[in-house]
């Protein structure tokens, strides 16, 4: 098997909606409903985007400190 088939790409559009589905988000308001999970939507699609042109760079030619970085900075990124 080539290096290019075993890169990860996950599908952000599937991804975010996921995330919404998952996630409970109330208020009395509707419109403020829907702002929050159009955040989390968009968040979550943007975190796939960022997390693809990464592994498009192949995370298998990462050292371990730079991994280790990315998984800071993927931890401390925040939806809503």
């Amino acid at each position: 098997m080539d290096k290019m088939d075993k890169k990860m790409k996950i599908n952000p559009e599937k991804f975010a909606y996921t995330v919404i589905s998952s996630q409970n988000v109330e208020s009395n308001l509707p419109e403020e409903i829907v702002k929050k999970q159009l955040t989390l939507y968009l968040s979550a699609y943007w975190l796939v985007e960022k997390f693809n042109q990464m592994e498009a760079q192949s995370f298998e030619n990462m050292e371990r400190r730079e991994y280790e970085d990315l998984m800071v900075k993927l931890s401390g990124f925040r939806a809503l």
